[in-house]
């Protein structure tokens, strides 16, 4: 069987979908210990994003790189299409990772936040951050989506617990069981977490993977 002839629904589908979502953020890993985060310490959150992506551009083109690594491809700022939003008007993303393996291909959208002075839970969690997953405007034909801390005072262990406290039920549309809760998707990311939330717009519900990465 050819490589892209892979059955949609195929017994595997499932096993294939869990070690994408799982080897997307070992390539967020693997792109974040390429960088000097000290170096980005004061840097706003599109100049860090950038610098994540050309990371793990750099692992995907890296000969020394697995095998595994060419099955995906990296989007930096890309738009969003969206029925009523054309052109200029589109949103963006801030980070989209794609398979290139299977048809149709599953994608994986990263918003990203900064975490510090004036930048704290209310932005991240407002409507320009896990809210554009709620409203349906990010990965509104997927099931999965991913949210990006970049922590800039203080340490990873200190925003989980304000994060984790800042999680409103009702106002995030959270799910019986689907609160703040840590997840080993990735070993590597050692402050990574779980949401599951009922969407607006009939898009059904999405679970979000909160990653907290340090640059302080």
């Amino acid at each position: 069987m050819k490589r892209n002839s892979i059955p949609r629904r195929s017994l595997n589908a499932a096993l294939y979908r869990a070690a994408f979502i799982r080897n997307v953020h070992l390539l967020l890993y693997m792109g974040y210990v390429r960088l000097n985060p000290k170096s980005l310490s004061n840097a706003n959150e599109p100049t860090i994003s950038g610098a994540l992506c050309e990371a793990i551009e750099q692992v995907l083109d890296d000969p020394l790189s697995d095998d595994w690594v060419d099955d995906f491809e990296v989007h930096d700022d890309p738009p969003v299409h969206h029925p009523s939003r054309k052109g200029k008007k589109r949103r963006r993303v801030d980070i989209k990772l794609a398979s290139r393996r299977i048809r149709p291909r599953l994608r994986f959208c990263f918003e990203a936040k900064r975490l510090g002075k004036r930048n704290g839970a209310g932005k991240y969690f407002g409507t320009d951050g896990l809210g554009r997953f709620l409203d349906g405007s990010y990965a509104g034909n997927q099931d999965v989506g991913g949210m990006l801390g970049y922590v800039q005072s203080d340490d990873c262990n200190s925003w989980s617990t304000k994060m984790r406290k800042a999680v409103d039920i009702k106002l995030h549309r959270v799910t019986c069981g689907g609160n703040w809760t840590a997840t080993k998707v990735c070993p590597h990311l050692t402050h990574m977490f779980a949401t599951a939330h009922d969407r607006m717009q009939n898009c059904g519900r999405i679970t979000i993977y909160h990653t907290l990465l340090e640059f302080t």
